[in-house]
C-alpha cells in the first residue's frame, strides 16, 4: 500500500507533569528536593530528568501520588531515549499507585501497539476512556489499535468520535481517511484527507494519503500532484518518492522514474520493496543490477525477501507465490498481491510475455485498490494493450 506501511500517526501528546508538593517543599526550604520535582517534572531532559526522577521515586517519605508521578515522568524520558522496556515497567508502576492516571493508560496503550499487543493496547484505551470518556486522545488512541487489529468498523467510530470531541483534530481526519482507503470508500477517504489538509496545509501525511485515493480513482495526474507536494514539503519522507517513481516507470520520462526509486531506496536502505524497485528502473534504464550488492541490508526472513530471492535467481516465481500464504487473512491477500505482481515483473525481465500477462491480471484480481502494486499492474496491462 505505502511501502513502509506507516500511513498513519500516533498521538502521545504527553505533557511534562507538575510534582505534588513541590510548592511545598519550596517552602520548606529544600532546594535540591524541589530541583529534582522540577527537573523530573520536564525542566530537565534525558539521563538528566531519568536522575531526578529516580530520586523522588526512591524518596520512601514522598506520597504515592508524587512517586506515581515520578514513575509517569521517568517513563516519558525513557521513551524518548529510546527505552520502551524501561518505559513500560514505569508505566506500571505509576498505575499501580495511580490506578486513576488516564494520561499513563493511553502511552503505556501505544507502547503495547508499538510491541503489536493490539489487545491490551484496546484495554489500556478502553480504562483511559472509562476514566475520561471526554478525551479525543484516548479515543484517537484506540482507533489506532482497531487500525491495526484490521477492525476497520470500529477504527472508524473512534475516529469519528475524537473528532466529535474534537473538530480540529486533522490526525484524526487523516487517518480516518486512512481506513477509508482500506475500505475503498475513496471519495470519503477524498474528503476526510481535504479536511486535514485544510486543518494543517503543511502535512505530508495527508497530501501522501490523498494521492493514493487518486491513484485507486485513476486520476494519476492529481497522484502525481499530491506526492510532489508530500515531497516539498518533507524532502526526507521517502514513500512519496516510492510511489511517485512507480507512476513515472510506466511515463514518457524513466529518467525521472530512476532518480525518484534510487532517492527512496537510499533513504530506506532497509526497504526490500524500495530495492527491487530502484533494481526495475535501473534496469530499464538499460544499467546493470545493483540489487545483489544491497541485500545484505534487507531482512531476509521475512516477507518480501522470497520476491528479492526470486529476482537474485534464487527461487521461482512458484516458490515466492508458494511463500506469499500468509494464516492471517489480510495479509494472504496482500502478499498475494504482491507475489503475483512481481513475478509478472520477472518474466517481463525474461522476455515471457505470456507468463508475464497472467500474473498482471492475477495481480489485478487479488490487489486491493489502495496498493500501489494494483496502479502498476493496471498500467502494466494497458501498456500491453489489454483492459485491466
Amino acid at each position: 500500500m505505502m511501502f513502509d506501511r506507516r500511513p498513519i500517526e500516533r498521538s502521545i501528546q504527553a505533557g511534562h507533569r507538575v510534582l505534588a508538593g513541590l510548592v511545598v517543599l519550596l517552602a520548606l526550604g529544600a532546594p535540591t528536593l524541589a530541583e529534582d520535582g522540577d527537573d523530573c517534572g520536564g525542566a530537565a531532559a534525558g539521563s538528566q530528568r531519568i536522575a531526578a526522577c529516580t530520586r523522588i521515586i526512591e524518596d520512601r517519605t514522598r506520597s504515592p501520588g508524587s512517586r506515581a508521578i515520578a514513575y509517569h515522568n521517568r517513563a516519558i524520558a525513557w521513551i524518548d531515549s529510546g527505552d520502551n522496556d524501561q518505559a513500560m515497567a514505569d508505566y506500571d508502576n505509576a498505575i499501580a499507585l495511580d490506578p486513576n492516571d488516564t494520561d499513563a493508560y493511553n502511552e503505556r496503550g501505544l507502547l503495547w501497539l508499538e510491541k503489536g499487543k493490539n489487545d491490551s493496547a484496546i484495554r489500556d484505551f478502553d480504562r483511559a476512556i472509562e476514566l475520561d470518556s471526554g478525551k479525543a486522545l484516548a479515543f484517537y488512541n484506540r482507533g489506532l489499535g482497531w487500525a491495526h487489529k484490521g477492525d476497520d468498523a470500529h477504527a472508524i467510530a473512534d475516529y469519528s468520535h475524537a473528532i466529535e470531541l474534537d473538530p480540529a483534530y486533522m490526525e484524526a481526519y487523516n487517518n480516518r481517511g486512512f481506513v477509508f482507503n482500506r475500505m475503498g470508500e475513496f471519495d470519503r477517504a477524498i474528503a476526510d484527507f481535504d479536511e486535514a489538509i485544510r486543518l494543517n496545509p503543511r502535512h505530508p501525511f495527508a497530501y501522501n494519503n490523498r494521492a493514493i485515493s487518486w491513484g485507486a480513482k485513476g486520476d494519476a495526474e492529481r497522484a502525481v500532484a499530491d506526492y510532489s507536494q508530500a515531497i516539498t514539503l518533507d524532502p526526507t519522507y521517502v514513500n512519496p518518492y516510492g510511489s511517485r517513481g512507480i507512476y513515472y516507470f510506466y511515463g514518457p520520462e524513466p529518467a525521472k522514474a530512476q532518480a525518484d526509486l534510487t532517492t527512496a531506496a537510499t533513504l530506506a536502505p532497509d526497504n526490500a520493496y524500495y530495492a527491487i524497485w530502484a533494481d526495475l528502473a535501473e534496469l530499464r534504464g538499460g544499467g546493470a543490477s545493483h540489487l545483489r550488492r544491497v541485500a545484505s541490508k534487507l531482512d531476509m526472513t521475512r516477507w518480501p525477501a522470497p520476491l528479492v530471492r526470486m529476482f537474485l535467481g534464487e527461487q521461482s516465481p512458484e516458490a515466492a507465490l508458494a511463500a506469499a500464504d500468509d494464516l492471517v487473512p489480510s495479509r494472504r491477500r496482500g502478499n498475494l498481491c504482491e507475489a503475483n505482481f512481481y513475478a509478472a515483473e520477472f518474466h517481463q525481465l525474461k522476455g515471457n510475455a505470456d507468463k508475464a500477462l497472467r500474473h498482471y491480471r492475477l495481480a489485478v484480481r487479488h490487489c486491493p485498490r489502495d496498493f500501489i502494486e494494483y496502479v502498476a499492474a493496471t498500467k502494466s496491462l494497458r501498456a500491453l494493450g489489454v483492459t485491466p
